[in-house]
């Protein structure tokens, strides 16, 4: 089985640092990634992609990235199901392995 990502694209926001009850640092960095296509008016929309990135790499990316920097991102995808109203549903986030930045 497989179950990877690949981006490139520009942060959108200076990384959001963050760490959890038990000590462990993690980042938060929104990716804006170019569409492949046009639209209707013939320009190229950007997705917005929320990234993960955890411990050691979380703290480079927090002293070394800033809003507007390029970077390749490749991880995996992660799934967590939580309940509400009686039905389970499923919160996907990604989870990026291994950053690389480009300016």
């Amino acid at each position: 089985m497989l179950n990877v990502f690949c981006l490139a694209g520009r942060l959108a926001e200076d990384p959001v640092m963050r760490e959890t009850p038990g000590g462990i640092r993690m980042a938060e960095v929104t990716l804006e990634v170019e569409r492949p296509f046009a639209n209707a008016q013939g320009l190229y929309e950007k997705d917005r992609i929320t990234l993960e990135v955890w411990r050691g790499l979380a703290d480079t990316i927090g002293s070394v990235c800033r809003g507007g920097s390029w970077v390749t991102a490749k991880g995996r995808i992660a799934s967590r199901p939580y309940e509400k109203d009686g039905k389970v549903w499923n919160n996907y986030s990604f989870v990026a392995e291994r950053v690389d930045v480009l300016s």
